[in-house]
C-alpha cells in the first residue's frame, strides 16, 4: 500500500480542527503521512492538535506537526509542509473543508490503474456552513472534454474546482523547484497545478469525493478571486517564470496572462451591451450609466 501525504496548514482553525481529525481517521486509505502546518495561529488550535496527535499515532498515522512562530499565510506554511513529505503520492487540503472517507483511496486506485496520470482530479459538492448535507451546485457541471488544460488554468477557463488535490510526489517535485512555490496570499492550486499540467497527463474520477464548504467568515475561504486581479496576475507571472521551460515560451504565456487581466480591468472601465428587443444602447463607464435609444 503506497504511502500519501497530506499537507494542511491551519491558521485559527479550533472551529473545524477536530472534524478534519475524525475525517482523517476514517480514510479508508490507511497508510498516511499528514503533516499539520500551524500557521502561528492565536486560538486554540495548538492546544487542540496536542491533546490528538497521541490518538491519530494510534491509529496507524505518521503525524508531523510544524508550529510557525511568525504568520507565513498558507503558501508559506505549504512550502514548510513539503520539505516534510516522504509519501508516494500528495494530497494538500484545507482544514475547513469536507472529505469523503474513500477520497485517498479512490485516488491511489486510480494512479495504479492510470499511472500515465500524475495528477487526478475528483467531482465536488458546493454546501453552506448551515446545512452540509443540502448540495447548492456540483463542479466540474460539464463533461470532461478538455484538450489543453495547461493553457485552460491560465486563462482561467475550464478549470478544476475541488478541495481535494492529489498529484504523484516524484512527478511533482521534478517540476517544483526547490519543493517551493511562490510565496501569495491565494492561488496555491494554481502554482502546483500548473508546473504538472505542462509536464504530464491527468487523470479524472467522475465522483463527488469532498465538499467545498462555503462559510461566512474563513480564512481559507474569503479571499475574493473576482476583485484581486493585480494578485492574480503576479501569482500567474511568477509561477510561469519559475517553471523550467524555454524562455521564449515563458514570455509566450506571460503575454497571454498580461492581455487576459488588461481585457478584464477594461471590462471593469467601460462596457457596452446592446438590448435589440428594446432596441437600445447601453455604456457603463467606471459605474456610470449611459443609455440611448436606436432609432
Amino acid at each position: 500500500m503506497p504511502k500519501v501525504s497530506i499537507i494542511t496548514p491551519v491558521y485559527n482553525g479550533e472551529r473545524f480542527i477536530e472534524r478534519y481529525f475524525d475525517m482523517v481517521l476514517k480514510f479508508t486509505h490507511k497508510d498516511l503521512e499528514l503533516i499539520i502546518v500551524n500557521d502561528a495561529s492565536t486560538d486554540n488550535t495548538n492546544e487542540i492538535i496536542e491533546q490528538t496527535k497521541e490518538k491519530l499515532i494510534n491509529n496507524g498515522i505518521e503525524f508531523k506537526y510544524i508550529r510557525l512562530e511568525k504568520n507565513e499565510g498558507a503558501a508559506g506554511a505549504i512550502n514548510h509542509g513539503l520539505q516534510e513529505v516522504t509519501g508516494e503520492y500528495l494530497s494538500w487540503q484545507d482544514i475547513d473543508d469536507i472529505y469523503y472517507p474513500e477520497c485517498i483511496s479512490k485516488c491511489v486506485e486510480y494512479s495504479q490503474i492510470h499511472p500515465e496520470c500524475k495528477i487526478i482530479f475528483t467531482k465536488c459538492a458546493i454546501v453552506k456552513e448551515d446545512n452540509l448535507d443540502e448540495i447548492l451546485s456540483i463542479r466540474p457541471r460539464k463533461k470532461i472534454k478538455y484538450k489543453n488544460l495547461f493553457l485552460d488554468y491560465i486563462l482561467e477557463k475550464n478549470d478544476f474546482f475541488s478541495p481535494l488535490r492529489f498529484v504523484e510526489t516524484k512527478a511533482l517535485f521534478s517540476v517544483l523547484k526547490d519543493r517551493s512555490i511562490y510565496v501569495s496570499q491565494a492561488g496555491q492550486n494554481w502554482q502546483m497545478f500548473l508546473p504538472m499540467l505542462y509536464a504530464y497527463r491527468w487523470g479524472y474520477i467522475d465522483e463527488i469525493l469532498s465538499k467545498y464548504v462555503i462559510y461566512t467568515q474563513s480564512h481559507s475561504h474569503s479571499i475574493s478571486y473576482n476583485t484581486n486581479y493585480n494578485k492574480h496576475k503576479d501569482i500567474l507571472i511568477n509561477t510561469i517564470e519559475r517553471m523550467n521551460i524555454p524562455t521564449f515560451k515563458k514570455r509566450f504565456y506571460q503575454l497571454r496572462i498580461r492581455l487576459k487581466y488588461l481585457r478584464k480591468s477594461m471590462n471593469k472601465l467601460l462596457r457596452i451591451s446592446i438590448n435589440l428587443k428594446y432596441k437600445t444602447v447601453m455604456i457603463n463607464i467606471l459605474n456610470h450609466n449611459f443609455q440611448w435609444r436606436i432609432k
